[in-house]
């Protein structure tokens, strides 16, 4: 019979130390999540292109009527009547929220990185009762969120998770050093205390929910793909489609932890299948007044990458496939040829 080998308490304690390091990398990696800044250094140019705001100024923008306000961190242009793009041109995501204003009421679609002072824009631009609305709720579509009091996103859990979880100023650093900036920040912007504090959504949103500004009204259209809880709203009355991350003229992020690929060449089609019903796309990004007709492309340009067929750059296991307009960033081991 083998004779028992007593552990002295130097083992037991050194044990215990062991799974406590163990569980608090876990931690660690779970609470990194997939829409947190990349920390500097870890950012691949087929992402992030070096110098990438020499593109700019967009073409389009030159075609928009620009509206002053106060805040120089904003560019702001009107769209339509009450419609108006809020421009984020000096930091790296290039940043759209929008504000529509309604005869009793009006909406901010997202709201930005929260490096300036959303609600002073839009204070400027409106007096009526303002609430926001979320196409998700990655960072740099919740930044200002906490100045509202009214804030809806869609009726899913990851989308819950990410307003009540914030993001903490060590997450945000990289967004705002190295290239991810090309002007100063704004005056009074701290960047040693910067962070998206926890919210709450006050509202939660269904699949063909209508929201009602008076005159005008929005219908939610259910996207997910991009992330679990991406929405469109459809301004059927003006022809306008507002959709967030699930189109934006640039690169797509079809390549990272939340993306379901599955999911998001279905809401594609799905956009597709209603194309008669708006003529022009408000998008997250870069360019807020692109024409419809690129929907029917991006749902070709899916099924030409899964195809096994398409022009790329790969890089670290991710390829940007290029199209007219728009580009697609995917991992190589989501292609299912």
């Amino acid at each position: 019979m083998r004779g028992r080998c007593k552990q002295s308490p130097l083992n037991k304690k050194g044990y215990f130390y062991l799974l406590l390091m163990v569980v608090l990398c876990v931690m660690l990696v779970n609470c990194a999540g997939e829409d947190q800044p990349q920390a500097e250094g870890e950012k691949s140019e087929l992402i992030q292109p070096a110098k990438w705001w020499e593109k700019l100024p967009r073409p389009i923008y030159a075609t928009l009527e620009p509206v002053e306000t106060s805040q120089k961190w904003f560019e702001v242009y009107r769209l339509i009547d009450n419609t108006y793009a809020i421009y984020e041109p000096y930091q790296f995501e290039e940043a759209l929220s929008y504000l529509l204003v309604g005869s009793e009421r009006a909406i901010v679609i997202d709201t930005g990185t929260g490096i300036g002072d959303l609600k002073q824009v839009v204070s400027e631009l409106t007096d009526l009762p303002i609430s926001v609305v979320n196409t998700h709720t990655h960072w740099d579509h919740i930044g200002n969120d906490y100045q509202f009091e009214e804030i809806a996103c869609y009726n899913n859990a990851d989308c819950i998770r990410r307003l009540q979880a914030g993001v903490g100023n060590a997450a945000l650093q990289s967004s705002i050093t190295g290239e991810s900036l090309w002007k100063p920040l704004p005056e009074g912007f701290d960047p040693t205390t910067w962070s998206i504090p926890p919210m709450e959504p006050t509202h939660l949103l269904e699949d063909g929910a209508l929201i009602n500004l008076g005159d005008r009204t929005l219908e939610v259209i259910y996207t997910p793909g991009h992330s679990p809880g991406s929405i469109c709203l459809l301004d059927r009355k003006n022809r306008i489609l507002f959709t967030g991350d699930t189109f934006f003229p640039g690169p797509l992020y079809a390549h990272t932890e939340g993306v379901n690929i599955d999911h998001y060449m279905a809401s594609i089609e799905r956009l597709k299948s209603r194309l008669h019903e708006y003529d022009y796309l408000c998008a997250g990004h870069n360019d807020p007044w692109v024409k419809s007709s690129v929907i029917p492309r991006v749902a070709d340009a899916f099924e030409e990458i899964m195809a096994g067929k398409g022009q790329y750059q790969e890089g670290d296991g991710i390829r940007r496939y290029y199209f007219e307009g728009f580009d697609i960033l995917i991992r190589a081991d989501m292609i299912k040829r």
